[in-house]
This record gives C-alpha cells, structure tokens and sequence, in this order.
C-alpha cells in the first residue's frame, strides 16, 4: 500500500472518528451489561475407562485403536434419548430430553481411552448428580458391561463369589492338615494326611479353573468394556465468566460494522470533500480559493463578514487577479452547478474586500428568475436590471442605470428588477454588452451574479459576455458529477473564460436561496383599514420586490411603517409609496 492510500485510510479514519468510538463503545457496554447479568453456572465432570487394555500387562494396539473409536462414538451416544431419558426419569428433572442434551458436553482422551462427560447446571449439587447418573446408564447401556442381560451378570458374580469363599476355606484346611505332620509318628497317620493334602489341592485346582473361567466371561478383555475411571464431585467455584471476552468481541465486531458503514458512505457519496481534493485542484480545475463554513444571517452581511472568510476571500482575489498581473480582471462572473451553493455569499464577499480596499465595485444581479443579492445589501428590488434592458429598442440609448449605494463605502448594487419578459431574452438582447461597458466606466470592477449553469441557458450566456467565471461549488453538498456537468457545459461555449472552482462551505451545509419576485402592479393592492390605506405584509413584500421575511424584518426595526396586529403585520400603504418612489441613482455614464 502507498503512502496516498494510507492517507486516504487515515483521513477517513479522522473524518469518521466519533462513528467509530460510538460503534466500539455501544456493543462493548451492552455486552458487558449482558454478560454481567448471566446466572452463574457450575461444572461438573464425571470420566470412564473405554476398554480394558490400560489394565492389561500386555496391551493389544488393534483393541487401543479401537476403544477410541468407541469412545467417539459413546460421547455421542451420551446426549440421546436412551441415555437422557432414563436419567430425568431417575433424577427427577423438570426438563425436555433435548434441554437435557443442551448441557451435556464431551470431550475423548484418545491416547488413555478415556471419555470425560462435563455437565452444566446453574446447581452445582445437581450438576454432580446428573453427571453420575449419566455415566451409570451408560456404562449398562454398554453390550460387555452387562447391559444387555444384567440377570446373567448377577448370577456369575455370585457363583464368583461362593468359588472365592470356596477356595479360601481349602486353602485354610490344606494349611491345617500341612502343619499337622510334624506332630503325627505313624507312616500310616502320615501318609493318610498327604492323601488328604493331595486331594484338596485338586478339588482347589478345580475351583480356580472355574473362577477363572467365570472371571473371564464376567470382566472380558473387550474395547466396548466401560467402566467409572473418577466419579463427579459436587463443584465449588462456577465456570469463569468469559466477560472480557465478550466484551471484546463485541467491540471488534461494532468497529467492523462501522468501518463497512464508513466505507459504504465513501463509496456512495460523490459530492465534492475538501479533505479528498486537496487545495489545488478539483477535476481538473484549480481551487481559486476555499471559504469555511460559518454561521451565515439571511439578512445583509455587509460589515459582519466573519474572519475566516475575510481571509480565504483575500486569498482567493489575490489567486484572481494574479493570474493576469499586467491586465487584472475587470468583468468577473461567480455561478455555481445548482441553486443553494453559495454563490452570492461568495460574490457579495469577495465585493465587500475589493470595495474595503479602496477599489470602486459594482455588483449586478443577474439572476433574474431567483434574485438575491438585493437581500445581501438589505436593499429593496424596485428597478434593476430587467428594467434596463427591458426599456426601448435595441438602438436606443440606455437609460439611466439605478445603482444603488450600500452600506459598504465604494460598494454599488445592480439589482435584478422586476420584469415579465423572458430572462433569456433579456440577457442575450444587445442592449447588455452596452450595459456591461457603461458599469465598466463608472467601476473598477463588475462582478456579475448569475443563475445556476445546469439550468436554464442564461450562465452559459452570460458566461461569454464577462472576462472570467469562477464556479462556486459547495463541499459535501455539490456532486462531482454535476461539477463535470458544469464545466463542460461551459467550456463547451465558445469564449467562455474558466478560471477555477471556489469550494464553499468546507463543512457540509446545504441552504436554499429564497425567491423573492414580484408583479410591478403590487403596489396598487390596498385595503382599507379604519380610516388609512393598508396593506399586508405580503402586498408590501411584493411592492418593494423583496421576500416576506425581509419585509417583516424592516416592519421590526422601523424601517417600514407598520402595525403588528396579531401574528402578522399591516404596512402604511402611502408611507412606504412615500419612502421607497426613488431609488438613488448613480452617475450617470
């Protein structure tokens, strides 16, 4: 693996942190609050010989082999039905033969032929006894042990028995008679005590040729003998929680889980991340700069720019103009592949640090279907734009341009207006390169706000008409494909000046632009209220061009006169006709 890839784990690994702390920590104490909760249990192991081999001087390695076969196939035998069944009759047990089973567990010694039957009970007393008694029906369960005709086995092991008393009480007489020739003179008494002598010792052969016999046939040399090696004791101390343990595993398994999740989401998400992209380029197009994310007020911004923006707007302007140091840009145009990226913000700060500077700026609202700067300024949206090039035909000159002052020295606003025309129409009429070059004399520079370019054709457009257009793409909310979208939608158009992405909002936060268009003929929409001419706060909304909210937002501060009644508002028809009949014009070029 590279070193790029290992940044790309370790940048996910950051990116993903608090994901997968929680997936670690979660199943971890949920676990450990499981396993805490278990019953302790207890253990106990009860062991049998399979075979008679390890009893045998000589042992048979054939009859070895096969006794650990055998016990393979007892530690099997030891959970079924004929073995459990007889032991919970036995015992007792308020259990099912395969609850029986379930606590039954083996394991085979093969080198010393024995089987070792653990049983697990949350009794240790029951335990033991279970264990016992299961190692006892099956050991008669056993064809050599006698479990297939127990009358028969209790019949040798009493003839065993009466042979055993037998040949004691010879072998006492034959000692008897022994010690009794030294005392006897006569060689008839003598040899009369030796008949005797002799005869019991062929009578004690006889019994010991029998013993043995039934000795053999009672305890066979068979590897399907088994017998009781260690019986169960009663445990004392209850199998050792695995807590750790399944603490552990739990935790692995969460991490594992979060990690595929982590990586379902990478491969999923294809929006545009800072973190991936770097700071020099995203698809091929140099980042002129990058804006954070901060806490942004849809009303002005103007003079609560926050610092970090200050900055990278700085750093982006100087990315700008120093790429034609000798001739910097006059006419620049800011849009973005879909609506709630940023765009305006962007333009609006980038205006307010050139104007700050000392340079005189001017920006136009050419969005005419959604516009918004007009909002950004706290400005009302009377005459704009759609005004200018709406009025007279092509070959008439332009009419006064109603540029308005903002509350930033050196900073004028070109609002959008409100027409019914086509927008498109508008903007590829002749009438705005004229209009372009007359901003151009009163500024030093025109910053030109547009629609979005994977919409109507009007960015495009608007795109050949300025010196450079800089696309505002939003991190985290903007795809990539429509960044690819966009850029060759652009560079497709001939004279189109691409200069570069401005990547906003490098924490995601996607937003909405509000739309705020209106009919000219609002303003005759008057209801009468007592004895004056009021309006709504709608009406008045739609007389100024401006959004709802704004209009509420200058009922608040006293900038619009109005009466709060209720929940809403009621505005002073004439005094608002009053305040707002002229918009302060510009010089006039």
């Amino acid at each position: 693996m590279d070193n790029r890839g290992i940044r790309e784990y370790l940048r996910l690994i950051k990116r993903w942190w608090w994901l997968l702390v929680v997936s670690v920590v979660i199943p971890m104490g949920i676990s450990y609050y499981f396993a805490s909760q278990q019953t302790p249990l207890y253990q106990a192991r009860v062991t049998i010989m399979v075979g008679t081999n390890l009893q045998n001087p000589d042992p048979d390695r054939g009859q070895m082999d096969l006794s650990n076969t055998l016990a393979a196939a007892y530690a099997e035998l030891v959970r079924q039905g004929p073995i459990v069944e007889p032991v919970i009759e036995m015992l007792g047990l308020a259990r099912t033969p395969d609850q029986l089973a379930a606590q039954i567990s083996t394991w085979v010694h093969s080198g010393a032929q024995l089987l070792e039957i653990m049983v697990t009970d949350a009794n240790p007393e029951a335990a033991a006894l279970i264990a016992n008694a299961l190692a006892d029906a099956l050991i008669r369960r056993s064809p050599a042990s006698g479990g297939s005709d127990p009358e028969q086995q209790d019949f040798i092991r009493g003839q065993l028995e009466e042979l055993q008393a037998k040949i004691r009480s010879i072998s006492d007489e034959i000692n008897t008679l022994t010690a009794s020739l030294s005392g006897l003179t006569s060689a008839a008494e003598i040899q009369g005590v030796q008949d005797r002598i002799a005869a019991l010792e062929e009578v004690k052969s006889l019994y010991q040729t029998s013993y043995a016999s039934l000795f053999d046939l009672y305890r066979a040399e068979s590897p399907n003998v088994l017998s009781l090696f260690d019986p169960a004791v009663v445990p004392q101390w209850p199998i050792p929680r695995k807590t750790k343990l399944v603490v552990g595993v739990g935790g692995i398994a969460g991490l594992g889980l979060a990690l595929c999740v982590t990586f379902l989401i990478e491969y999923l998400d294809t929006s545009v991340r800072w973190e991936r992209d770097g700071a020099r380029a995203v698809l091929e197009l140099p980042v002129l700069g990058a804006i954070p994310q901060v806490s942004r007020k849809r009303a002005t911004l103007l003079g609560d720019v926050p610092g970090p923006v200050i900055e990278s707007i700085r750093a982006m302007r100087a990315d700008i103009f120093l790429m034609r140091p000798d001739h910097p840009f006059r006419t620049l145009l800011f849009t973005s592949p879909g609506d709630g990226e940023g765009k305006s913000f962007v333009l609006v700060s980038l205006a307010t640090v050139l104007a700050v500077a000392g340079q005189r700026v001017i920006v136009v609202d050419a969005s005419l279907r959604r516009p918004r700067l007009h909002e950004f300024f706290d400005r009302p949206n009377i005459t704009g734009l759609a005004d200018v090039l709406g009025d007279g035909k092509a070959s008439d000159p332009l009419a006064p341009i109603p540029l308005q002052e903002t509350d930033v020295e050196n900073l004028y606003l070109l609002s959008a207006g409100r027409s019914l025309a086509d927008p498109a129409a508008l903007l590829t009429s002749t009438r705005f390169p004229v209009l372009m070059a007359s901003l151009m004399e009163q500024g030093d520079v025109v910053l030109v706000d547009s629609p979005p370019v994977l919409g109507p054709p009007d960015a495009t457009v608007l795109a050949t008409l300025v010196e450079g257009t800089v696309l505002v793409v939003s991190v985290g909310f903007t795809k990539r494909e429509s960044v690819q979208q966009a850029k060759d939608r652009l560079l497709g158009q001939q004279g189109v000046n691409l200069l570069g992405l401005a990547a906003n909002r490098i924490k995601l936060r996607s937003g909405h632009d509000d739309s705020s268009a209106g009919s000219p003929g609002a303003a005759k929409h008057k209801k009468k209220a007592g004895d004056g001419n009021w309006l709504t706060l709608r009406e008045a909304a739609e007389c100024l061009g401006i959004s709802e909210g704004q209009a509420r937002r200058w009922c608040e501060s006293g900038r619009l006169s109005g009466t709060k009644k209720g929940l809403g508002w009621r505005v002073d028809a004439e005094k608002l006709e009053r305040a707002f009949s002229r918009v302060p014009d510009s010089e006039e070029g």
